[in-house]
């Protein structure tokens, strides 16, 4: 069986959800309040391991309420812990997000805390135990270090590119699928389409698999040197935070399952969908079996 390990952020977010995005300088009572554990690369392990992959997050954690609860977490939805180091006296990493129900927008207020980016405190040659390394470039002296690793022992590497993170263009020859938001597709490329952007990325870096998410819109990615575009599933969405983090997730397992490439978007835009008709992240995921009774339910 296939086996995905992840490097990067492991986030405890707190979810706030409010009728719309509170005024300045106001007192409000919230509709309801809770905490789970998130992050990207954290999101699509519990999508991964949701969806019968096996998963196992590398990385440190805080020695606190914190960080016990995103590894109680971790080991509740399946994913593996044992590379997990717990560290006294860090802060952990939060995030507080705030959901307007009226519009389904979200607002996030991040705190990255202090957790180290020092690969010498891991185990990184636990890599080689498994088929795919992913990441999502939060940490990123942990990334290059985890990507070198990975191709010591040729195995594949994946990058969430969210963002334009400082020395991404180090990481970016050693990853194979690159995914990345059609924000960081124009910025980090300078182009003002992203036909144009991804064919960029294309040229520079040549990875085995380049899609870019463009949210409702969809997504353009890149097949037999062309460029193609794909639509998103309409839906009434509900919550989309994490929804990006659940398509890399869902396309990690569609992949190493040997589906076609358009194949592999379409299942994980499913179950990214289907996640956003639910509040949450984690508690919202679908199994294999509703991804595919969705696809089934819409021709694909």
């Amino acid at each position: 069986m296939k086996k995905v390990i992840g490097v990067g952020a492991c986030v405890l977010d707190t979810y706030i959800e409010m009728d719309s995005y509170p005024k300045e300088d106001i007192k409000i009572r919230a509709n309801r309040v809770f905490s789970c554990g998130g992050g990207p690369v954290g999101n699509a392990l519990v999508g991964i391991a949701k969806l019968g992959v096996q998963a196992a997050y590398l990385g440190s954690l805080s020695n606190d309420a914190y960080g016990h609860q995103l590894v109680d977490e971790f080991k509740q939805f399946g994913v593996c812990t044992n590379n997990i180091k717990l560290l006294d006296n860090i802060d952990a990493f939060k995030a507080f997000i705030i959901l307007g129900e009226n519009k389904g927008t979200r607002t996030v207020l991040f705190d990255k805390g202090t957790i180290p980016d020092d690969p010498s405190l891991l185990n990184l040659e636990a890599i080689q135990d498994f088929d795919v390394l992913h990441l999502d470039g939060n940490f990123m002296n942990l990334a290059i270090e985890s990507a070198k690793i990975a191709k010591k022992y040729h195995k594949i590497v994946s990058l969430d590119a969210g963002s334009p993170y400082p020395r991404v263009e180090e990481l970016l020859p050693y990853v194979d699928i690159l995914i990345p938001s059609e924000s960081f597709a124009l910025k980090f490329t300078g182009k003002d389409t992203v036909d144009d952007a991804i064919m960029d990325l294309y040229l520079k870096y040549k990875p085995k698999v380049l899609v870019v998410t463009q949210g409702p819109r969809g997504g353009t990615y890149i097949e037999d040197e062309k460029v193609h575009h794909y639509e998103a599933f309409k839906i009434n969405c509900i919550d989309s935070n994490g929804a990006g983090d659940i398509f890399h997730g869902a396309f990690l397992v569609a992949y190493l399952e040997g589906k076609s490439l358009l194949d592999s978007i379409y299942f994980a835009s499913a179950t990214s969908a289907l996640k956003c008709m639910k509040v949450g992240v984690r508690n919202a995921l679908p199994n294999k079996n509703e991804v595919e009774a969705f696809l089934k339910a819409r021709g694909k």
